[in-house]
């Protein structure tokens, strides 16, 4: 029989923060999670981090970090990741550039020496955005990844005559517009004019160029737009040309491969962080299945967001943290104490344990030790069947103060494991609970089965 008549499972799991080895661990509930991934046709994750050696790729070019750490682990962690059952891994996110040129090489080296094939950061832009492609017994899988947030020094860019291409991610660029009711226009534009900051239609600098009944101001990059609506309201929207590249990919993969899935890392929101996503990021989800693309996986805001079904295609926004390990990050900058508040005039009595200083550690939000890992099953004409939802904890309980249970360490400092288990019981039942409460809106109905979240048309 043809394998592909048979249709394909897909197992995926979230953003993995992970600088600790793993594969000799044999308990139940995380053999379980390799058992899922080993039984799927083909494996996805997330790496929110780099890997290579610190005194060969350097330390980084920029000056600091919002992540608070240097995300840089032993390459042979991507081995233990191999071992879990992990295929594909997209690469783009906002750390991809923090050891430069160097790190984005050595992370690269790294996923292909464990096995795993990786896409979204490369040389030059052309690198970076091509398909990556799997080679499984049922057939090939591209996958195509990109990010929106990164800083410009970060976007992968093209050779111009003697000036070399710059090595980075794969940029989805977004324009942010604000609008506001006449009224209120108004006030914005006089106070710009007082400041001598307000840019209106007919500047010709591309810096801040807006159209007919837009205007902005002068200010740092100067990429907020304001217009006049019914309404206060956000509205993001796609820049043209990375949306028209990563559409070109994904119908090459289309051509290649026998299922596509495409990454999304995005850090932009419309105002706070909530429940659901950004326009542009819903927007390009639609785009990347209309032309062709199998899955849309979202991540970047550390949190599971809710699952729709788009023309028999499943796009999730939010797959969450799998691995949670910052805090076990060795060498930290200058920059990121600074950052935390710490005495700077102390620097050589700082440690690495001291709090604050890691994501996750201070707020302590149960959306970021908890998610689920996600298994996909399509029928012979690649149409999502059903979906499976397998809640995972990582060493705090599920809950808004997040007590560990799962502690490494016995001094004073209290730092979780990161690792995920299988969660049963009531934390099973929150994670699954806000997935329901997240899909909602798109009209998507997930029933709980015990400890698991089940899907199916």
């Amino acid at each position: 029989m043809d394998q592909k008549k048979q249709g394909w499972k897909v197992a995926m799991i979230g953003e993995c923060m992970v600088t600790r080895p793993f594969a000799m661990h044999k308990e139940p509930g995380f053999l379980k999670i390799k058992e899922l991934m080993d039984s799927a046709d083909v494996g996805y994750g997330h790496l929110e981090m780099n890997f290579g050696e610190f005194d060969k790729v350097g330390f980084p070019g920029r000056g600091g970090t919002w992540f608070a750490s240097f995300m840089l682990a032993d390459p042979n962690i991507a081995k233990d990741l191999r071992w879990l059952g992990v295929d594909m891994m997209s690469t783009c996110q906002n750390h991809s550039c923090d050891f430069g040129a160097n790190g984005i090489l050595s992370t690269i080296d790294a996923c292909h020496n464990a096995g795993i094939t990786c896409a979204g950061t490369g040389a030059d832009l052309e690198a970076a955005r091509e398909p990556a492609y799997w080679e499984g017994e049922k057939g090939r899988v591209a996958l195509v990844a990109t990010s929106s947030g990164n800083t410009p020094n970060e976007w992968a860019n093209l050779s111009k005559g003697t000036i070399a291409a710059r090595p980075g991610v794969n940029p989805l660029r977004v324009a942010t517009k604000y609008c506001v009711p006449a009224e209120a226009a108004e006030q914005l534009k006089a106070i710009g004019k007082k400041l001598d900051i307000l840019k209106e239609k007919g500047n010709n600098h591309p810096a801040h160029k807006v159209e007919e009944g837009e205007f902005k101001y002068a200010l740092n990059d100067g990429s907020a737009v304001f217009c006049e609506g019914d309404s206060f309201g956000i509205k993001t929207i796609c820049n043209k040309n990375d949306l028209e590249g990563n559409l070109r990919s994904v119908e090459e993969a289309c051509n290649w491969a026998d299922l596509v899935l495409v990454a999304h890392h995005s850090l932009i929101s419309e105002g706070p962080r909530g429940n659901l996503p950004t326009s542009f990021v819903r927007d390009f989800a639609h785009a990347v299945i209309d032309a062709g693309a199998d899955m849309y996986i979202g991540h970047g805001w550390h949190r599971t967001l809710g699952m729709e079904i788009y023309k028999g295609k499943p796009i999730f926004y939010g797959v969450g943290n799998f691995f949670a390990q910052s805090q076990f990050v060795r060498q930290i900058s200058y920059d990121s104490y600074e950052t935390w508040g710490h005495d700077i005039n102390k620097l050589p009595s700082l440690r690495p344990t001291d709090e604050p200083l890691h994501p996750g550690m201070s707020n302590r939000l149960e959306t970021w030790w908890s998610s689920a890992m996600m298994e996909v099953q399509y029928d012979e004409n690649r149409m999502v069947q059903s979906v499976n939802f397998y809640p995972v904890e990582m060493g705090r309980d599920v809950s808004k103060t997040a007590p560990i249970t799962r502690r490494t360490g016995h001094g004073t400092a209290q730092h979780a494991e990161g690792r995920p288990m299988m969660a049963t019981g009531e934390n099973a039942r929150k994670v699954l609970e806000r997935l329901q409460i997240c899909s909602e809106p798109f009209g998507t109905k997930i029933e709980i089965d015990g400890d698991i979240g089940r899907w199916h048309v």
